[in-house]
C-alpha cells in the first residue's frame, strides 16, 4: 500500500512535470528574452532571428582603399576557382583549364619597354600558382581569343591593385567600363605618389599637343592626326631612346635627333620620310597602318630613354 507520504512525493513530481510542460514552450529552447523582439525591430535594421547568408555578405563588398583593393561580386563563394599556371606578362595569364585571360581596365608595358619585367614579376608574385576567381563585364573575349575578365585572388581585386601600385595604366574600352571610376582613382593615387610607371623624368621642358581627329575619314587620312612636341626649355635635348605610347599598345620609338630650344617635332601617325621639314619643325612618321589616337578619349605617355615619364597628355 502506498503511504500518504509517498502520495505527496508523487503529487509533487507530477506538479513539477506539468509546470515544465508549460514553461518550455514559452522560453523556447532555453532562450529567455528580457525585451520584446518586435518592439526592438522598430528602431533598428537588425532582424532578430534572421539568418544572414555569408555568401551574400561577400557579394556586397566594394573595392577598398586599404593596402589591397578588396573584391566585389567576382570573389563570391559561389564562383568557380581556377589555378594560374602561367603569367605571360603584366596583364595576361593562362589558367589550368587552358584559358588565356586578358585583364580588363588596365594595360601594362610590352616586352622591351620600361617596367615590363617589374609588372610581370609582381603579377607572378601575386597570383602565380594560386587560385583565382573571374568576373565578366560585357565582352567575352578580344580579337586574339583571350577572355576578358576582372581577376580576384586572396581577397584582392588584382586588376585594380596593379593600377594602384603603378605597374599598369588604366585602359577602359567600351563596353567594358564597369569599374572605370575605381580605376581612375587608383591611377590618380599612383601618379600622386610617383609609383612605378609614374616616376618623373628630370626632363621637364617638353610640351605636347595632339590633333587626334583627322579631317574626313580617319582611316583614309591617317596623317591628318599628329602630335606636336615643343622644346620649351633652354637646353638642347637628344631624343634617342624616347618613346611615345597611347593608352593601348601603340608605341613609337624616337631615333637620335637634336631637339633645339624653341623648335618642334611633329609626329604624324601615317607614312612619310623622317627628317623632312625645316629648322623650326622636324617631321617624323609613325608609319601606322591605321589611326593611333581615339577621337573621343585617349592618353599619350612620353618617356625618356630610362623609361621615366617626361609628359602625359589626357583628352
Amino acid at each position: 500500500m502506498i503511504s500518504i507520504k509517498n502520495l505527496a512525493v508523487i503529487a509533487s513530481l507530477l506538479f513539477f512535470f506539468i509546470l515544465l510542460l508549460f514553461i518550455l514552450p514559452a522560453v523556447g529552447c532555453g532562450l529567455f528574452y528580457d525585451f520584446d523582439p518586435m518592439e526592438d525591430q522598430a528602431g533598428s535594421d537588425v532582424r532578430e532571428g534572421t539568418v544572414v547568408d555569408e555568401r551574400e555578405q561577400d557579394e556586397s563588398i566594394t573595392h577598398g582603399e586599404g593596402s589591397g583593393s578588396e573584391t566585389t561580386s567576382g570573389d563570391s563563394c559561389n564562383d568557380p576557382k581556377y589555378m594560374v599556371t602561367e603569367v605571360i606578362d603584366g596583364d595576361t595569364i593562362v589558367l589550368s583549364n587552358g584559358d588565356r585571360i586578358r585583364f580588363i581596365g588596365m594595360n601594362t608595358p610590352e616586352e622591351g619597354m620600361y617596367f615590363y619585367a617589374e609588372a610581370r614579376d609582381v603579377l607572378e608574385i601575386m597570383i602565380s600558382g594560386k587560385e583565382v576567381r573571374l568576373e565578366k563585364d560585357i565582352s567575352e573575349s578580344d580579337q586574339y581569343g583571350r577572355k576578358l575578365r576582372y581577376v580576384y585572388c586572396d581577397g584582392i581585386f588584382v586588376n585594380l591593385e596593379m593600377v594602384k601600385r603603378g605597374f599598369a595604366n588604366i585602359f577602359t574600352y567600351p563596353p567594358d567600363v564597369k569599374y572605370t571610376e575605381e580605376f581612375l582613382e587608383a591611377e590618380r593615387y599612383a601618379r600622386e605618389n610617383d609609383l612605378g610607371l609614374w616616376e618623373i623624368s628630370k626632363i621637364d621642358m617638353v610640351s605636347v599637343k595632339i590633333t587626334y581627329d583627322a579631317p574626313g575619314n580617319d582611316n583614309e587620312n591617317i596623317n591628318g592626326e599628329y602630335v606636336i612636341f615643343e622644346n620649351i626649355g633652354s637646353e638642347i635635348l637628344n631624343t634617342y631612346g624616347w618613346t611615345v605610347k597611347d593608352s593601348g599598345t601603340n608605341i613609337y620609338r624616337f631615333g637620335s635627333y637634336q631637339f633645339d630650344p624653341g623648335t618642334r617635332i611633329i609626329l604624324f601617325s601615317g607614312k612619310g620620310a623622317d627628317g623632312s621639314g625645316n629648322r623650326a619643325e622636324r617631321y617624323l612618321y609613325w608609319n601606322s597602318p591605321r589611326p593611333v589616337w581615339n577621337n573621343d578619349y585617349d592618353t599619350l605617355y612620353l618617356r625618356d630613354r630610362e623609361g621615366l615619364l617626361i609628359e602625359i597628355y589626357n583628352y
